[in-house]
């Protein structure tokens, strides 16, 4: 009986080890799609994720560039402090686009959310008074750890 099931175990470890070799016998993924971004681009798109477009356009306006030749510099294979050394632009003041960029979006969407009832007023004003005191959410990216309290 023994013999049996040892037998019946190790026919049963045959099949998968079989079978799951031939499973993994698939086809390469495919090389990169024609037309995918580039991994640059891709970069500065996760760059961006809490205001997008507009911090972009912020940062193609700090370097004196439309948003087009922005995108074109970045494809072309550069990175964005690359591309402000170009143009002789110093990436404080791209950081300083960005933050500014950041700050109007936060005080819209402030504005926003009291016009539509969702935050008293009181709520707001404090939200505004953290944003004058420096304060950014831990969740955005880029952005400084609170580390004081908005009195």
């Amino acid at each position: 009986m023994k013999k049996a099931l040892l037998t019946v175990g190790l026919s049963l470890l045959l099949v998968l080890v079989v079978a799951g070799a031939a499973f993994a016998q698939g086809t390469n993924p495919p090389a990169k799609p024609k037309g995918a971004l580039p991994d640059k681009v891709a970069e500065l798109r996760g760059a961006f994720p809490f205001g997008g477009w507009k911090i972009y356009d912020a940062v193609a306006e700090a370097l004196k560039l439309s948003p087009n030749q922005l995108f074109e510099q970045l494809h072309g294979g550069k990175t964005l402090k690359q591309v402000a050394g170009a143009q002789g632009v110093d990436m404080k003041v791209v950081q300083d686009a960005v933050k500014g960029a950041r700050e109007t979006q936060a005080r819209a969407a402030i504005q926003k959310a009291l016009d539509d009832g969702r935050i008293t007023k009181e709520r707001a004003d404090w939200m505004l008074k953290g944003l004058e005191n420096g304060w950014r959410s831990p969740r955005l990216p880029l952005a400084p750890r609170p580390g004081k309290a908005v009195k």
